[in-house]
């Protein structure tokens, strides 16, 4: 698997100091820093002012002395490349993006820079042209740990898990003790179903650095995936002691005791994956599944539908749906969809049609002499001779003369009264 955005979005993840300090590449220039003023009471003074403070004040007044330096020169590269850090530390992926855009205008072929604008559209969900932003540092910088890390990841996000080994293997030529490309060569082994190699990357990991939550919930899936349950869940729980606020890790654990049977214990962790990411689909495909287990057929459904919706492409979401509908005895959605396609217009009455009525009276009495044609065809295969004229003129007379003799019995009976 490859990292997790999610987690590592907003933080410093294997990024080399603080960039964009006038002219300097990996190392902050004394003009450009914050907090140290030199003079003694002042941070304690600051901290008070600080109380009331809101985010956006401090995003203003962090902004506000790179705005100087850039209204006096507008092509200091380290000006807009220090604006361009303080809109990624309060997550404003895109303005970063066009500020480190601004200094790679100015500098083009600053290390610092194309690092850094790589991280940002990683962030943004842009891996091509995160690769590009690496490929080009690579090329002034071959030597770059850090660099051959991320193209780790995303090469991990675009499937290209050979490559993304190849480039985890160069960073860790260049620097063994790098924790995340001991990480990232993991993901790349577990995506590549070498799931014992993975775990002996991230144990690497673990040893450079222990509390490295990602790589203990990729050690754990790892676990899971070759059917060692209670290990798993041990290295799961360890991941939440570091971090209890990453969805994925608590979907996994999840996972861990469906496999064992454990529908009720299964729950607990579905729903704190929920509570934390209610967009999770893979959190509401567990918690239907553990539903289902424990015969809670439309609360299980009802689940299985949310995630699904959430991600209509989720095929286990779908056919354990399908497995619970069927179940219930309630038609597959899939059908009723096609049904529906398939359903006829309603009728609608003959005078609310959009038609001539003379064209309607027309067409009926065509089908109403074909009905009397098909009846005679009928009849006349069956054996039976058709009525003639005259026949029906002697029945009308029958008719006349019986309702006569009915009159006249009318009349002599008044009479007697």
């Amino acid at each position: 698997m490859a990292n997790d955005s999610d987690e590592n979005r907003g933080k410093k993840v294997d990024r080399p100091g603080r960039t964009g300090r006038a002219g300097k590449t990996g190392k902050p220039d004394r003009a450009y820093k914050t907090g140290k003023t030199g003079k003694t009471g002042r941070k304690a003074t600051e901290r008070a002012d600080n109380a009331g403070e809101t985010v956006y004040d401090r995003l203003n007044k962090s902004l506000k002395q790179y705005e100087k330096t850039l209204e006096k020169n507008p092509d200091d590269a380290g000006a807009w490349a220090g604006k361009a850090s303080v809109y990624l530390k309060h997550r404003m992926y895109r303005d970063s993006l066009e500020a480190f855009e601004k200094a790679l205008e100015i500098d083009p072929r600053n290390p610092s820079y194309l690092y850094e604008k790589g991280f940002v559209l990683l962030q943004l969900n842009r891996e091509e042209d995160a690769l590009k932003a690496f490929d080009m540092l690579l090329e002034i910088k071959p030597d770059s740990d850090k660099a051959w890390n991320l193209k780790t990841s995303v090469l991990c996000r675009l499937g290209q898990q050979e490559k993304a080994l190849e480039a985890s293997e160069k960073a860790l030529a260049f620097n063994s003790r790098l924790a995340g490309a001991w990480h990232a060569k993991g993901s790349a082994l577990s995506d590549l179903g070498r799931y014992e190699e993975a775990i002996q990357a991230y144990d690497a990991a673990l040893k450079i650095k222990p509390n490295m939550a990602r790589a203990w919930e990729g050690k754990a899936f790892a676990l899971y995936s070759l059917d060692r349950p209670v290990e798993s869940i041990i290295a799961y729980d360890s991941a939440l002691k570091i971090n209890p606020d990453n969805a994925k890790t608590w979907t996994g654990k999840a996972m861990v005791h469906l496999r064992l049977g454990k529908y009720k214990k299964a729950l607990d962790p579905c729903n704190k994956a929920i509570t934390i990411k209610p967009d999770s689909a893979d959190a509401w495909y567990c918690k239907g599944v553990a539903l289902s287990g424990l015969d809670k057929d439309e609360e299980a459904l009802g689940a299985l539908e949310r995630a699904i919706r959430i991600d209509p492409e989720h095929a286990d979401a779908r056919k354990a749906r399908n497995a619970v509908s069927s179940k219930l005895g309630i038609g597959l959605e899939d059908e009723e969809e096609e049904m529906e396609e398939k359903k006829p217009e309603p009728r609608k009455s003959v005078w609310t049609r959009k038609e001539p009525t003379t064209e309607i009276i027309k067409r009926t009495g065509e089908q109403g002499r074909e009905k009397r044609e098909e009846k005679v065809r009928r009849s006349k295969k069956a054996g039976e001779k058709p009525e003639e004229k005259g026949d029906e003129k002697n029945r009308d007379q029958v008719k006349e003369r019986r309702g006569k003799e009915s009159r006249k019995n009318t009349g002599k009976g008044q009479e007697k009264k």
